[in-house]
């Protein structure tokens, strides 16, 4: 099947999403979780930065999840198609709370960065098992808004957590804001303990590690939609990586959060829009993104206002927002009984590129400054939209 086989028809409302019995559990146990993770996030970023004073602290706690979500994407993969999808679930949920308890106990950077680094594994495995269910109980119509309402959740769980967790973290000290994530692991797992139990088939064969791989790399248009997808990422940190260094007092959380704020408008009014789910509206929205990051780079190079770098940083999230009509193309495309393995390779990927990305480019910030950092993300998905125009992929249509 290929992405001029399918006519996309305008999704339904979100409304059908809490009606369906496992796409309702799905979303609100994304939002509970969402929430928790940024209100941890927050408190990790801020203490790294803190105890390293440079942004390459910030830079660690994103770039540690890199190995381990690398291994959930090439030895673990094979297991992720095995246990029923609900099972699994309700065991990564408790395995994050387990994992962020330890900085809790012990607030230092190397706690947190080592707790960030494994919470990028359960991160990884639980993207996937979710889509996998997504792709064999939810109905096609529904998938786009359900990807859109859940990165809704991911957005808006930014945006609230960010801000509060940052506040928190300055005013109570981190600890508040990493057991509030605890209790938020705990809940999404009561939450998904309810879906029924026929959201997935038991499974027993185990396929090979490199089977993700293969199936995206044989698929004309996956294989562009993962370059496109992979160009996004590397540099999706970026503004929050650099919010420490660009502002301060109280400009700093509204900053970290302007982001995910555009992210969140944008992924909630785009989810309900069928042009999202063809390629050719994924490359131009793409495109856009790469403006919205050589914006930035002008104004910061302009010494700007605090405020018009706020806005540059929403326009940057709300074109990363394209990525929920990436999520529905691998879910229409890919093998459904190969899906957890296929998603995990690709939420692996983003991982691992999104951690040595905000990386390199905080190397980057250190040395030249932030705008030369935001030009370089700029350039780098400019290329990416150049080789993956949709004339390009077979069997892709705009």
């Amino acid at each position: 099947m290929t992405d001029a086989d399918e006519r996309l028809a305008p999704p339904p409302g979100y409304r059908a999403l809490f009606r369906h019995p496992v796409a309702s559990r799905l979303v609100i146990a994304r939002g509970v979780s969402e929430l928790g993770d940024f209100v941890g996030l927050a408190a990790l970023l801020l203490l790294a930065y803190d105890q390293t004073q440079s942004v390459l602290g910030p830079a660690a706690v994103y770039a540690a999840r890199a190995l381990p979500a690398l291994l959930v994407a090439t030895v673990f993969s094979g297991w992720l198609d095995v246990p029923a999808r609900r099972t699994m679930l309700v065991g990564l949920s408790l395995a994050g709370a387990a994992l962020i308890a330890v900085p809790t106990v012990t607030p230092r950077a190397v706690p947190a960065i080592v707790a960030a680094g494994l919470l990028g594994a359960v991160r990884a495995a639980y993207s996937s098992v979710n889509v996998a269910i997504a792709a064999e109980a939810v109905d096609p119509p529904l998938r786009l808004p359900l990807f859109g309402l859940s990165a809704f959740a991911n957005q808006a769980g930014q945006v609230t957590g960010l801000l509060t967790g940052a506040s928190v973290t300055v005013a109570l000290g981190p600890r508040v804001a990493l057991l509030a994530d605890l209790v938020s692991f705990l809940v999404a797992a009561g939450i998904l303990a309810g879906l029924p139990a026929g959201g997935g088939k038991h499974r027993t064969a185990r396929p090979p590690a490199t089977a993700g791989v293969r199936t995206i790399a044989g698929h004309p248009v996956l294989r562009g939609v993962a370059v496109l997808t992979l160009g996004t990422v590397l540099s999706g940190a970026l503004p929050e990586t650099l919010a420490p260094d660009l502002a301060g007092g109280g400009w700093r959380p509204v900053v970290l959060a302007a982001a995910p704020l555009g992210g969140a408008i944008f992924v909630l009014v785009a989810g309900r829009r069928a042009w999202l789910g063809r390629v050719g509206g994924q490359v131009v929205a793409v495109g856009a993104l790469a403006g919205a990051f050589l914006l930035a780079s002008a104004l910061v190079a302009g010494h700007a206002a605090v405020w018009a770098l706020a806005v540059a940083n929403a326009l940057i999230g709300a074109g990363g927002g394209w990525l929920i009509g990436a999520q529905a193309t691998f879910a229409r495309l890919a093998p459904k009984e190969r899906m957890g393995q296929v998603e995990a390779t690709i939420v692996a990927a983003n991982i691992v590129v999104a951690g040595c990305g905000v990386f390199l480019l905080g190397s980057t910030a250190e040395l030249f400054g932030a705008a030369a950092a935001y030009l370089v993300a700029g350039v780098v998905l400019l290329v990416a939209v150049l080789v993956t125009r949709p004339d390009r992929l077979p069997g892709a249509t705009t």
